[in-house]
């Protein structure tokens, strides 16, 4: 019955539009999209990755879209949070050449006692000076494709995903953030026989994830916290939307795979460990549930694009051992 509502919801299965959003896509739903217009959809991507074995069976081309709704405290990615393109700057490897600033046509780059500063509020990611910089100090992140385009760079590895059981991954920032994207994207993959797979915060509105719903395989759905007011605090939304997508996917017989952000000192306790066991009981049909050790990667990576954030402390093997312990003593098997 979940899957009869969305193929309804979604007025044109293949071309992955959806009610909320036809206005993104610019495509009236008066008029059935022609293969074409589907491939024309547009998406600003942080990056394409080939060859990944961590996003799902086999190995798999991972496609990262720009933009997320939600702000982690502890963000793994922070370069694919803002929805536009995005100039990152890694000091460490600037040699005070100078031709970032001569290339730049809106004096981004200022050099001034052999200090070279960066003033993004006047960046418009034009990327004129990441083309002139030799020593890779500047990289621009946010290229805008078409799910055309995108689709004949995941094709090129169809040989390797018919060898390892692997396929397309899209990741993000957030893939509901671009909804109508993911939901072409995904559907050109599947009229090819490529396996699907969609790494989520599960934060959307039940019209955009309905639609990626019928258009992918695997869920690798993420589950950050169980209670409410953490959820406003650490992750800047509310959680009812991803409970609810959470229970979309499971009743529409798709496989799900939690995985489970642990910060030492924001959810390494029973609360939020006993809740996802209540999940793994009350969903029987979950794969089970990834538990991912914070790490610091993200601070760096927030620094170069001009963000702090904040840091926490990273679990010792010990504290490790212990999670598992719990889930083990808790009776549960699929963690």
């Amino acid at each position: 019955k979940i899957m009869k509502i969305w193929s309804c919801v979604w007025a044109v299965t293949r071309h992955g539009l959806c009610s909320l959003t036809k206005e993104r896509s610019g495509i009236s739903c008066c008029a059935r999209p022609t293969d074409m217009d589907t491939r024309q959809i547009t998406a600003v991507l942080s990056d394409v990755q080939r060859g990944n074995v961590h996003d799902g069976p086999g190995l798999r081309t991972t496609v990262f879209l720009k933009g997320c709704p939600l702000h982690c405290a502890w963000c793994h990615n922070p370069e694919t949070q803002r929805g536009e393109g995005q100039l990152s700057y890694h000091a460490g490897r600037c040699t005070g050449c100078q031709n970032c600033a001569a290339a730049c046509p809106r004096g981004v780059h200022r050099f001034f006692d052999e200090k070279h500063t960066v003033n993004r509020l006047s960046c418009t990611a034009c990327g004129a000076c990441v083309n002139a910089c030799p020593a890779s100090a500047l990289t621009l992140y946010g290229k805008t494709a078409t799910a055309g385009e995108v689709l004949q760079t995941v094709l090129a590895d169809r040989a390797f995903y018919e060898q390892s059981g692997g396929g397309v991954t899209l990741s993000g920032g957030e893939p509901l953030y671009q909804a109508a994207f993911s939901a072409a994207l995904l559907g050109l993959c599947k009229e090819e026989g490529i396996h699907t797979c969609v790494e989520t915060s599960g934060f959307g509105s039940n019209s955009d994830f309905g639609a990626l719903l019928l258009v992918t395989d695997l869920f690798l759905f993420d589950w950050k916290v169980s209670d409410d007011a953490l959820a406003e605090r650490y992750l800047g939304v509310p959680l009812e939307p991803i409970r609810r997508n959470l229970y979309l996917a499971v009743q529409g017989g798709k496989q799900v795979l939690l995985r489970c952000p642990i910060i030492p000192g924001v959810n390494d306790n029973r609360e939020h460990f006993d809740a996802i066991v209540g999940l793994l009981q009350s969903y029987p049909s979950l794969l089970g549930a990834e538990l991912l050790p914070y790490h610091d990667y993200g601070v760096s990576k927030g620094l170069h694009i001009g963000q702090e954030q904040a840091h926490f402390s990273k679990p010792s093997e010990v504290q490790k051992k212990a999670w598992l312990d719990y889930f083990r003593h808790k009776g549960v098997q699929k963690v």
